[in-house]
Order: structure tokens, then C-alpha cells, then sequence
């Protein structure tokens, strides 16, 4: 089939992604997906129309959700991820239609979800387990061990607060689990300049969550913000990227910055990446470590030690514990399998219990 000359739009579609309240990139990702299902319902029509148009809910059937998922892999060849995220977009918007009393009458969500659920069969989309990186440790000890250079030239003291910065950094990300964005993103009165033990972030899907900072984590942000005040107030102005007035207070300053420029530019994921991996590579490390690594390597610690799930799932940030549930499968069923073991009554053990209460 050919792709249509202009995109088609489903009825009611405009109001839906008015109406829900998500993150820029979700509301995105959603009108996408809705692109997406509006072309696959255009191809339902008698003679297929030209140019944009609005798809009536009328075209819609029971099976329409199911008939999606087909057309998207063995039409479309879409990935395995692109597929499930449209999915889950074209879903929600059925389930707002419903809320809004707009499906047609002969028209029931719950049928419709029913029928994608068993159109799935036996194949497995979205997280994968991933294997633990031992190696992370070696990445903080990496840093802290590297000499700081002595602040003689401005070069040298550029170069002494990128290191004390990178420390705090890897510090952060064992301490925390942070998503590489979420760390980027923090400010210096999220942590109180390193004197507060609990942070409230804003992380992915725009949601909030406390984090916990542990006491070296504290001490690098204190060290690399110390020597950043320092610096400051030997320098006659302090500018912001792209203003030509420091407008904003030092409360509201980005806790990490770049040091490679004159004015005061918030570091990005792409800096994250580099300090995590320019040590690995200086370490001669064979597996590549990345910032999530520091995520993946604390939260299956923490299982392992025996944490509920329910508050990994916290303090990951996940919006389902089946997320969590999925991605740390296997130490999940290493941690079952231990308390198995620890609290289940042998046999003898349940017949000398039950003999007891007999008597």
C-alpha cells in the first residue's frame, strides 16, 4: 500500500491531545502514534482519500487494536519498541473516548483491549533484563584517586573543577540511581549545596520522587561547589549561556556546569556520558559502562540485600512495578529463591507445629 499524500487525523483527536496532561515528549510521541493508527484506519475506506482528512470514529471496530498491532509489524516493518509505544498511545486514546462517552455505541474499549491482549501471543516487547556491570565501583575510584591539578593558571583551574565535578557526579549517580537527563537537570538548592540528605527531583513522565544522597556523595558536591564559589569570586562577572546579565540567584544555578567556557552553561546528558566513559576507557575496561549502568548496578545491589520491590520500584522511579519487576527479573528470582529457602517449613517442621496446637 502506498502511503497517503497527507496525513490523515483521527475525529476528536486535536481535543484528546489538548485534554491529557503529559510531558512535552509524551504528547509528542502520542500525536505520532495517533498519526500512525488514523493511517492505518484510512486504509479501511472503499477508495482511499486524498490528502488530509479526519477518520470518523465509525471506522473503528472491536478488532481495530489488534488489526494495528498486524499492520504495524507486517506492513509497517515497525521495531518491536516503536510498535508497543504507538500501541500504548492508540490505547490511551481509546480509553479517554470511553471516558468521554465519543466511542460508537456498538463499540466497547474493554473488548477491544481484550482482543489486542490475545492478539500478542507468545511474543515479548519492552524491557529486557540486563547484566550487572561489577566494573561501576571502579569508575569512583577512578576519579577519586586522580591528583587535582594545583589552580596556578586559569587552565589548571578549569581543569581542577572538572575533576572535583566528575567525582561528584559519579558519586551522585551510585548514591542515587539517577537517569543521566534527571542528573543534568538538578539544581544547586535540589541538594542544598550538598548539605541536604533527600532530593526532589522531577524525572521521567514529568513525575516527582525523593532521592537519597549518601554521605560521599554530600562531601564531592560540597568540595566541587567550594571550589567553584572560589573561582567565582576571583572572576569580575558571571554570565549565563545566551544572557548578558546574571539574572538568576545562585540558589537556582545548575548544580553541575561546563568548564570549558567563560560563561556559566549547565552540563547535558552528553557530559554524563563522557565522565563515565572516558574513565572506563582509561581503565582499560573491555565491557562499556554507562551512566544507567550506575542505575542497573545499585538498584540489583540493593535486591539482592533483600529490599522489597515495591521500594526499588520507588526509588527508581519506575510508574509500574511490573517495569521493575521485568528488568531486575533475575535477581528478583534470586532473592525469592533465598527467602524460600529461609522461611519455608520442612515437612517435620509443619507436622511438629500442627502436633503442638493439637495438644
Amino acid at each position: 500500500m502506498s502511503v497517503l499524500s497527507g496525513r490523515p487525523n483521527l475525529e476528536f483527536e486535536d481535543e484528546f491531545l489538548s485534554a491529557i496532561d503529559v510531558a512535552p515528549k509524551t504528547g509528542i510521541t502520542y500525536h505520532q502514534a495517533l498519526q500512525a493508527f488514523a493511517e492505518f484506519l484510512s486504509f479501511s475506506f472503499d477508495a482511499q482519500p486524498q490528502g488530509a482528512v479526519t477518520i470518523p470514529l465509525s471506522r473503528l471496530q472491536d478488532d481495530s487494536l489488534a488489526k494495528f498491532r498486524h499492520w504495524m509489524r507486517n506492513e509497517r516493518k515497525y521495531g518491536r519498541r516503536t510498535e508497543e509505544t504507538y500501541l500504548a498511545g492508540a490505547v490511551r486514546f481509546i480509553e479517554w473516548l470511553d471516558a468521554h462517552s465519543r466511542l460508537p455505541q456498538e463499540i466497547m474499549s474493554t473488548k477491544m483491549k481484550l482482543l489486542l491482549k490475545e492478539s500478542k501471543g507468545r511474543r515479548r516487547v519492552g524491557y529486557k533484563t540486563q547484566p550487572i556491570k561489577d566494573a561501576v565501583p571502579l569508575i569512583i575510584e577512578y576519579y577519586d584517586s586522580l591528583s587535582l591539578p594545583a589552580p596556578k593558571t586559569p587552565r589548571a583551574r578549569r581543569q581542577r573543577l572538572a575533576l572535583l565535578r566528575n567525582r561528584a557526579i559519579v558519586h551522585t549517580l551510585f548514591a542515587t540511581g539517577l537517569r543521566a537527563q534527571e542528573l543534568a537537570s538538578l539544581r544547586r538548592s535540589d541538594c542544598a549545596d550538598g548539605e541536604g540528605d533527600k532530593m526532589l527531583i522531577t524525572g521521567k513522565g514529568e513525575k516527582e520522587r525523593v532521592v537519597m544522597l549518601n554521605p560521599e556523595a554530600k562531601a564531592a558536591i560540597r568540595a566541587y561547589l567550594r571550589a567553584r564559589d572560589e573561582e567565582r569570586s576571583q572572576r569580575s562577572e558571571v554570565r549565563f549561556a545566551g544572557q548578558k546579565s546574571e539574572v538568576r540567584s545562585q540558589k537556582e544555578a545548575p548544580l553541575f556546569i561546563r568548564h570549558d567556557r567563560d560563561h556559566l552553561a549547565p552540563i547535558t546528558t552528553k557530559t554524563v556520558w563522557q565522565v563515565v566513559s572516558e574513565a572506563a576507557k582509561a581503565l582499560g575496561l573491555e565491557a562499556t559502562i554507562s551512566p544507567h549502568d550506575f542505575r542497573r548496578y545499585i538498584a540489583t545491589t540493593m535486591l539482592s540485600e533483600g529490599m522489597p520491590l515495591e521500594s526499588v520500584q520507588a526509588f527508581l522511579g519506575h510508574e509500574s512495578i511490573v517495569t521493575t519487576r521485568t528488568v531486575y527479573a533475575h535477581t528478583w528470582t534470586e532473592v525469592l529463591d533465598d527467602q524460600v529457602k529461609t522461611y519455608r517449613p520442612s515437612p517435620s517442621q509443619a507436622l511438629r507445629r500442627a502436633k503442638r496446637k493439637k495438644d
